[in-house]
């Protein structure tokens, strides 16, 4: 059609030129010669018409099912998720994007944010409840993971998936390597967290505040790394003591020295060929952790020491094609209030990739801790996820 319409452009002055009067000469025809070429410069430079369906939200379904057996000599089928999520362009300098999840648990909004496009000076600004930058796997959806369970370092040390409601600010440098630099400020870090309540009103000094610096590499046409560090401050911990004659009416509120850190290191090591495609190499990647906080009794709500605990993954994945991904996890975690309790979790895992929409997994995990008298636990799952329309994830080879 828009070749129809310039020919029918360019035959117009021709038809007229054939028409003019002689008198006007060499002259006239350039004329309109000049006037045309305007016009089709305007038309040229005028923006594209917006397809009527280009803001409407791109939605997908992901299905998350598993079932799982030998924890506590127990089997169960488990309804672990269907997340449903909505996204689109809002304007030329927004855009937006929500998670809802349904469960055995009810229905959750996971995450609900707006994120400029358009900024200058390579910041970018996202606020509401979103998935706080903390680490690597910490912010993946479960469906996500490599491995069936969350990693119990992170469960233990973040409380499940990062979620958070609050602000970040992120600033990419202006550098030949990739540097990424994050400020964020929220309400909590983690969605099971359960040191603040997410709802109210509070003290700036019971918020949590977080810093990250990430960097990407190639290391020649094959290889790349990823590095990462990180650190979320709480200044201080509002709790209340209960142990008092009338319970919570009656106690008294404790903040001296209820300052947290949460540390942590992370590491990605990719091996793609160049003659293999998308669906061949090794994914080896590792995060340590380090929590520093003091505890309070959970009867009493009094302060009890000060403990520093270490956690830390580490798993490697194989992509052998466009199907098979085997791989192995190692997770050691010691406990919040017992630094010297270690739990150590080792996994080996076979994934399946029926198609870009349909995913199996099945896992082998050994559990044991250093508590005398307690025994390991065997556990075996498998998972089988399913994704319906567009979802916001995929399944991205982060």
């Amino acid at each position: 059609m828009r070749y129809i319409f310039f020919s029918i452009l360019l035959a117009l002055p021709i038809s007229a030129a054939a028409q003019v009067d002689p008198s006007s000469g060499t002259s006239g025809l350039m004329q309109r010669l000049n006037d045309l070429e305007q016009r089709l410069s305007k038309i040229e430079g005028a923006p594209a018409k917006t397809s009527i369906s280009a803001f409407n939200p791109a939605m997908g379904i992901a299905l998350d099912l598993a079932y799982e057996h030998g924890r506590y000599d127990k089997a169960d089928f488990q309804f672990r998720a269907a997340e449903l999520n909505v996204e689109a362009p809002i304007d030329p300098f927004l855009k937006g994007w929500a998670v809802f999840t349904g469960s055995n648990a009810g229905i959750d909004v996971e995450e609900a944010a707006l994120q400029t496009t358009a900024l200058p000076c390579n910041l970018t600004v996202t606020g509401g409840r979103l998935f706080a930058s903390f680490g690597r796997l910490a912010h993946f959806h479960d469906h996500e993971l490599p491995v069936a369970d969350r990693p119990k370092s992170l469960d233990s040390f973040i409380g499940g998936e990062t979620r958070a409601d609050g602000v970040e600010v992120s600033y990419l440098f202006p550098t030949d390597t990739y540097l990424n630099a994050t400020a964020g400020m929220y309400d909590k870090i983690g969605a099971d967290n359960t040191r603040q309540d997410p709802t109210g009103s509070r003290s700036l000094y019971e918020f949590t505040y977080l810093g990250r610096l990430s960097t990407y590499k190639d290391i020649g046409d094959n290889n790349s790394v990823e590095l990462g560090a990180d650190s979320a401050w709480t200044p201080k911990r509002d709790v209340q003591d209960t142990s008092l004659p009338g319970g919570a009416s009656a106690g008294i509120d404790t903040q001296k020295d209820t300052w947290r850190t949460l540390n942590g290191l992370d590491f990605t090591y990719r091996y793609q060929p160049t003659q293999g495609g998308l669906y061949r190499g090794v994914v080896w990647g590792t995060e340590v952790l380090q929590n520093n906080e003091k505890r309070f009794d959970p009867a009493t709500h009094l302060p009890t020491d000060r403990v520093r605990a270490y956690s830390g993954y580490s798993y490697i994945q194989v992509k052998m094609g466009p199907h098979w991904r085997p791989g192995v996890m190692g997770d050691l975690t010691e406990d919040l209030d017992h630094a010297r309790q270690l739990t150590k979790t080792y996994s080996a895992f076979l994934t399946y990739d029926v198609s870009e929409f349909q995913r199996l997994r099945l896992v082998y995990s050994h559990q044991m801790d250093n508590v005398p008298g307690t025994r390991g636990a065997d556990i075996v799952a498998l998972q089988w996820t399913g994704v319906l329309g567009h979802h916001v994830h995929g399944f991205r080879d982060r």
